[in-house]
């Protein structure tokens, strides 16, 4: 009990406590001294080289606070509790703040101990009460750095008012870091995809298309403005994005920098992959950019001719029911949906490729992820940091977008492979996928907070 807790469970919150021990079974009793009062503190450490405006620097670690975006459950949120993990590791004090209250997360079982997990109070999102709690963390928690991981227009105004409030009045405010977690042109491109439909409102996006277009280029490019006005600095998943993140936000491009995502490398991969006859996607059922449609039908094409591979769809989303349908009414084999889990290496461990028909990506872990287990990545070049993941023929393959039948051809090459051929690829993918082990990453993100603090 205390610092307003009251539960079984370990608390992880700094803060005074008191355990009390009890005995369920009446026919004991206990003796001697029952409670015990502890605190939980942050790990003090000495950092040099800081400079703060308006600030008495104590000492201790750079807290770094995340505003985590919207509702957990996603890879956004895989990828906050991986870098929040490994700042924890190397010494930084981080807090997550959900901006919705009552988040949860299926990957919050992995999540540091020593990592504060705050939300806003109040179920409107925008209220005062809400406000002040956010500057209320910040100075009680001594936020550094703030990573942010919402490019919604609306938050980004949010803070860049309080931004103001707060240096207006001559107090210091964090270093404030924006995340693009995708390819800034990604509604773009998805356009024709988004506006499929028999619903009225689809149908008049598609009357008035040009009308539409314009409409889109505009809310993208005020929500990047709004994010670059607010943002110290503006983060995106691969230097190719860095052009058109500087054209939408007309930033200056010294204003943006690349860090990819990373992975734990937790697990070694012994190397053997004999008997591994699957094909395999992994992600959200949705048809909307992920046009998973499109993998299945090439699936059509290849599995009368290789009936001892299977395919695995592997995840859950509004259009299940869709592929499900179109699998039974063409009559697909070997295509088994496997819902959604918490432990995709289970399946990568199982396969030989892993697939993706995407029409855009921003950074798509899960091809880095399988490259990890020994899966070949092979997916179209609709995004341009697929040069960042895959040297075509070396460690995976790169197909032209929308070139199916290249597709179907380089599939049936890479089951036709014998398993020495396999090996020597799956290898070079395991070796590429180190390039993003977390515990490399981690430091570039040290050296951009130095850079801001």
């Amino acid at each position: 009990t205390g610092n307003g807790y009251n539960d079984t469970a370990v608390p992880v919150n700094a803060g005074s406590y008191t355990v009390t021990a009890s005995i369920a079974n009446s026919n004991y009793t206990l003796t001697g001294k029952t409670t015990a009062d502890f605190v939980i503190t942050p790990k003090a450490v000495t950092v040099t080289g800081i400079t703060a405006n308006d600030k008495v620097y104590d000492g201790t670690t750079n807290a770094t606070l995340d505003c985590s975006n919207a509702k957990f459950g996603g890879v956004l949120e895989k990828m906050t509790i991986t870098l929040s993990n490994s700042l924890v590791k190397i010494g930084y004090n981080v807090c997550i703040l959900s901006l919705f209250k009552g988040n949860k997360c299926e990957y919050m079982s992995r999540l540091d101990s020593k990592v504060v997990c705050l939300n806003m109070p109040n179920e409107k999102l925008f209220s005062r009460e809400n406000r002040r709690h956010f500057l209320l963390v910040l100075q009680e928690n001594e936020i550094d750095v703030i990573i942010n991981q919402n490019m919604d227009y609306e938050v980004n105004k949010l803070m860049l008012k309080l931004k103001g409030n707060v240096q207006g009045n001559g107090k210091y405010f964090p270093a404030f870091i924006t995340v693009v977690h995708n390819d800034p042109f990604v509604d773009f491109k998805c356009l024709d995809t988004m506006i499929k439909g028999r619903g009225v409102k689809n149908v008049l996006k598609r009357m008035l298309k040009p009308i539409y277009q314009v409409y889109i280029h505009n809310v993208v490019r005020r929500s990047y403005i709004m994010a670059s006005l607010v943002s110290d600095k503006m983060v995106v998943l691969s230097k190719s994005y860095v052009s058109s993140c500087a054209e939408l936000s007309r930033c200056e491009y010294e204003k943006i920098i690349a860090i990819p995502n990373g992975f734990n490398v937790d697990d070694k991969v012994d190397g053997l992959f004999l008997n591994r006859k699957k094909l395999l996607y992994v992600g959200r059922l949705v048809e909307t950019q992920k046009k998973i449609s499109e993998l299945i039908n090439i699936w059509k094409y290849l599995c009368e001719e290789f009936l001892d591979w299977d395919l695995l769809i592997v995840g859950d989303g509004p259009d299940v029911g869709i592929y499900k349908s179109l699998v039974k009414s063409e009559n697909i084999k070997n295509v088994y949906f496997e819902g959604s889990t918490n432990s995709p290496e289970y399946y990568f461990n199982q396969s030989t490729v892993v697939c993706l028909t995407s029409e855009s990506e921003g950074f798509p872990m899960v091809l880095i992820e399988g490259m990890k287990y020994g899966c070949i990545p092979i997916c179209y070049d609709s995004f341009s940091a697929v040069d960042d993941i895959i040297d075509d023929g070396v460690n995976g393959y790169v197909i032209p977008f929308n070139k199916q039948n290249e597709y179907i051809c380089k599939l049936r090459y890479l089951m036709s492979l014998d398993d020495t051929s396999l090996c020597y690829m799956r290898n070079n993918a395991i070796k590429k996928s180190e390039l993003y082990d977390i515990n490399k990453v981690v430091f570039e993100w040290e050296k951009l907070f130095n850079e801001l603090i």
